[in-house]
């Protein structure tokens, strides 16, 4: 059987959202099928995928979509054993370019409070909310009236907006999550929902004749928040004027999480706000916490003998 044959039959039995069969289509076409439609499935070997693995690092595809295309390969290549149509996977033990890590980006408090100034009206809660909660986009524009505990101070996330939709995380996630509300975002959020349906989602479009739709991101990113974010200012230390730094929506999520640590909270609470559900995600705020270099400068302050330049 010819790898472009077993791929259709694969492809045709999937069962997985839109957005991503959209995102899978375009890997598969432009990094897997010029290579393997061809190939036979038994003729097919780790070497030979590690070759293409290397070839198509050598001709420019980001680590990224390297890294998708061969997840891709995999789950075809597994598909195939479970059907005898081969004996093992050829996909085992392959070394993957390493995809870089970007360190968190966070606004200070007067640079957020800065672009908080600088939103239309209307978007100055969710963003305050943002800002206090460390939603993700999702979560934030799919949260719903009901998910409010004014009682407990506290909301609850469950649904996400998705480029399909809303959606309930599954029952067993992390991301499903009861989420701490100070009681100035409270009472601002109480203003803003008093007068919505209980089942309505908070957060919607506003534009004359089409309010009331799911928020698309790459629309209000474009639309709000860099319009906001390019105006934004702030004082630094020195006392001048300088722009904000021009972060995405997303960085309200990773200021959340730089505001808490340094106050003290510990990183496990930190994954359990943010619905991480691997403690590494999280250990990326650590060197934030009040005594992260404690322990190596007590070390160096204990040295009999520390090491001395002449005058």
């Amino acid at each position: 059987m010819k790898f472009a044959e077993w791929h259709q039959k694969w492809w045709n039995a999937r069962v997985v959202e839109p957005h991503t069969l959209r995102g899978d289509a375009s890997s598969i076409k432009n990094h897997i099928t010029p290579h393997w439609a061809d190939w036979e499935m038994r003729a097919i070997a780790r070497i030979d995928v590690q070759g293409w693995i290397r070839t198509l690092a050598e001709n420019g595809t980001g680590a990224s979509a390297i890294q998708r295309s061969h997840n891709l390969m995999s789950s075809i290549m597994r598909a195939a054993v479970d059907d005898d149509i081969i004996a093992v996977s050829p996909c085992r033990s392959i070394d993957l370019p390493t995809i870089a890590t970007k360190p968190p980006q966070w606004f200070t408090l007067d640079q957020a409070q800065s672009v908080l100034d600088e939103l239309p009206a209307a978007w100055r809660t969710m963003c305050l909310l943002g800002f206090y909660t460390g939603l993700r986009w999702g979560e934030l524009t799919g949260l719903h009236h009901h998910r409010i505990d004014r009682r407990r101070s506290r909301l609850f996330v469950v649904e996400v907006n998705t480029k399909s939709g809303i959606k309930e995380y599954p029952k067993t996630s992390k991301s499903r999550r009861e989420v701490p509300l100070p009681p100035h975002v409270l009472d601002t959020l109480e203003r803003h929902i008093h007068r919505l349906e209980r089942d309505a989602v908070i957060f919607t479009t506003i534009t004359k004749g089409r309010a009331g739709r799911l928020l698309d991101d790459g629309n209000w990113r474009t639309q709000t928040w860099w319009p906001a974010v390019n105006n934004a200012h702030h004082f630094d230390t020195d006392g001048d004027q300088q722009p904000v730094p021009r972060y995405p929506p997303h960085s309200m999520r990773h200021t959340c999480a730089s505001w808490l640590v340094p106050k003290g909270v510990s990183l496990y609470e930190v994954q359990h706000l943010l619905g991480h559900e691997s403690f590494q995600t999280t250990q990326r705020y650590a060197h934030l916490q009040p005594d992260a270099h404690k322990a190596v400068l007590g070390a160096w302050e204990r040295l009999e003998a520390p090491l001395t330049l002449a005058a």
